[in-house]
């Protein structure tokens, strides 16, 4: 069988050696192996641009080693995401590189499991799974959360994540799961509800971090200047695509009275260059305390329950950064935020205000709020059928289907480019 095998190990150790050995019981045993280690490539972050969907079909417009590792992905048998654990998550080169995995699915949308998801774009998808190495600090909850992201990005990718291993098991053990002719995939995630964040004394000063890739032309900072109104006292917006300000914004971070961080929702979590910010503030962790911390995370789906697991992590990162945890705001159907109408956004910016004014007013995210927000969480299971015809209405296509012919590459929408 084609193994293909992900490194995303941000430097040479202990991880390295696993792999070396995981490697070598795998060729011996008469696999093929392609190892990719993410650090010694060229590969720059996704920025939501969508030119893999409505400019080259397919593949990124960016000639970088994302075609490269998506050729070796989609062309193996199983595919190996392997990583250390950064602040609870794998490091933010895997997450990078798993973002550049857009173009091997479809922008347009099916029913699948009772939700929204991507159509696949090639006929067969590789199996999955996940190897970490453990943080000083991980707990078998760190390890829950991963486990079930990752289980959720496998279903994007038209797979299913069979085992969330570490380090730990026995190299011997891991290349026999990989191996087996009967996988039996994990079970998926069990819907989740909001988590609960906490009221702290009212702010006077509010300190914002836009994480979308397209910085100021994306639509998580049009959502979170709408909470920065509603706050109405001081407030400082800083954007994490400028990556050269990242020691400008980490020192923002330490000196902030409190703090909301907005981003897309991408492939499940935290866009890559969100990551490599958590990273970053790994030395804050050290600190008795930190600034109390609220999320928005926003999504192209349109239930709001596809972020309810990153919203675990980042409930997660507050306590790792002991830092108060206000509450994550979740809103799906978020793309085309922007373009739409000011009347179609009237009731989101409306809610968004009203939660930027209670923060400052009684220190604390609105539950009634929030969950207005976020509807539909999820679709009633008596909708599905109806959902799923209309997803195959042109109608429904009429978004991407533009951005296609204005590009003259709508023939090309189906296109495989790295079938072999």
């Amino acid at each position: 069988m084609k193994v293909t095998l992900i490194n995303g190990s941000p430097e040479q150790g202990t991880f390295d050696a696993y792999l070396a050995q995981l490697v070598r019981a795998l060729t011996q045993a008469g696999h093929s192996v392609t190892q990719i280690d993410l650090r010694d490539v060229s590969l720059r972050y996704c920025v939501g641009c969508f030119g893999c969907w409505v400019k080259t079909p397919g593949q990124c417009v960016v000639q970088d080693a994302s075609l490269e590792i998506d050729r070796a992905v989609i062309n193996a048998d199983f595919v190996l995401w392997a990583a250390p654990l950064k602040m609870g998550f794998p490091s933010a080169l895997l997450k990078t590189a798993i973002d550049k995995h857009l173009p091997l699915i479809h922008p347009y949308m099916e029913v699948a499991y009772g939700e929204a998801h991507h159509l696949r774009r090639y006929p067969t998808s590789p199996r999955l799974g996940l190897l970490l190495e453990n943080e000083a600090d991980t707990d078998a909850r760190d390890l829950e959360i991963v486990s079930d992201i990752f289980c959720r990005t496998a279903i994007n990718f038209k797979s299913r994540l069979e085992f969330a291993l570490t380090t730990a098991t026995p190299v011997e053990e891991l290349a026999q799961r990989i191996t087996l002719r009967n996988p039996q995939p994990l079970p998926l995630p069990k819907r989740l509800p909001p988590t609960q964040g906490t009221r702290i004394s009212p702010p006077a000063r509010l300190t914002v971090f836009n994480g979308s890739p397209r910085g100021r032309k994306g639509n998580t900072p049009l959502m979170l200047e709408q909470f920065m109104q509603g706050f109405g006292g001081p407030a400082g917006i800083y954007h994490l695509n400028r990556l050269k300000e990242t020691e400008r914004m980490l020192q923002a971070f330490a000196n902030a009275e409190c703090i909301l961080l907005g981003f897309p929702l991408y492939t499940d979590a935290m866009p890559g260059m969100v990551k490599r910010f958590i990273e970053a503030l790994e030395p804050l962790a050290d600190r008795a305390s930190n600034p109390p911390l609220g999320f928005l995370v926003q999504s192209g789906f349109p239930e709001g329950l596809h972020s309810r697991y990153v919203e675990r992590y980042l409930e997660k990162l507050a306590a790792r950064l002991h830092s108060p945890y206000l509450g994550t705001i979740v809103k799906g159907g978020g793309e085309g935020t922007r373009v739409m109408p000011p009347n179609m956004n009237q009731a989101l910016f409306s809610n968004l205000r009203s939660l930027g004014a209670g923060l400052a007013a009684q220190g604390r995210f609105d539950p009634a709020v929030l969950k207005e927000i976020a509807k539909p969480e999820q679709y009633p299971w008596y909708l599905g059928p109806v959902f799923q015809v209309f997803l195959r209405l042109p109608v429904a296509h009429t978004y991407f289907d533009n951005m296609l012919k204005e590009n003259g590459a709508f023939e090309q929408r189906f296109d495989r480019p790295f079938a072999e």
